[in-house]
């Protein structure tokens, strides 16, 4: 088959293209036509012209009886294009998007997050309902135990809300309320005071210099100089009310 091959080349050189000697339909071709008599070789024109004539004919009446199939599939070609065309653009218009899109993902997750720990401390909360009433109740507990004289156990109320905020100061609410302890304890500090200059005996005298001083608002000089003071305003008190006649 090489060597007919090789021999129509040098016969007809040039007379077909370099590509057809790939094809192996035209290389069986050819090893036919070296089998055909001469009379066959004198007959192939017309026949291979005969076969042409068949497959136009069989062409054109394929394209007459389907020509419905035809248009129908050049027009599902163009649609099938324009889709094409619109996906492409839809695409595009996608891909402008994803960075916007990232970011606004990575915004969510953020502030999905930040929510989660705002639930879980919310949910802490809630939990700790009870305790965290107590806490914030302290300030009118210690008012009612100022008012009603239970001064032993709001110094233990004030001493709890210090150490409190001496553990936790970077806490607002716990702020907040260490300044409500601190005005109830002035308060107590004026009723005290009060008490100490009014007519009472020694026993009474000491419990309330003992307070004072659990109270860690003066030093010691100071609080001695304020009992004095305090009894000194009793005692003028005394003598300013005993009558001055003979």
């Amino acid at each position: 088959m090489a060597e007919d091959l090789a021999l129509f080349s040098s016969l007809f050189q040039g007379a077909f293209p370099e590509e057809w000697k790939r094809d192996p339909e035209f290389v069986r071709y050819l090893s036919e036509l070296t089998s055909f008599s001469i009379k066959r070789l004198t007959r192939e024109p017309d026949l291979i012209k005969e076969e042409q004539e068949c497959v136009l004919n069989s062409t054109q009446n394929l394209a007459f009886n389907n020509y419905k199939t035809f248009i129908q599939t050049a027009e599902c070609s163009r649609e099938v294009f324009r889709e094409f065309i619109a996906v492409e653009d839809h695409v595009n218009k996608l891909i402008d998007k994803l960075p916007n899109f990232s970011s606004s993902c990575k915004q969510f997750g953020k502030d999905a997050q930040d929510i989660s720990s705002k639930r879980k401390l919310n949910s802490l909360a809630l939990s700790r309902h009870t305790q965290l009433l107590e806490i914030l109740e302290i300030p009118q507990l210690m008012e009612t135990c100022v008012r009603n004289g239970y001064y032993e156990e709001a110094l233990e109320l004030s001493s709890h809300v210090k150490r409190m905020e001496k553990k936790h100061n970077n806490i607002p609410i716990i702020k907040n309320i260490a300044s409500d302890i601190e005005r109830c304890s002035n308060l107590m500090l004026m009723e005290l005071i009060q008490q100490l200059q009014g007519s009472i005996q020694l026993p009474s005298c000491l419990r309330l210099v003992g307070l004072l001083r659990r109270m860690d608002i003066f030093n010691e000089s100071q609080l001695r100089l304020k009992f004095l003071q305090s009894r000194d305003y009793w005692l003028q008190s005394v003598l300013s009310s005993i009558p001055k006649d003979d």
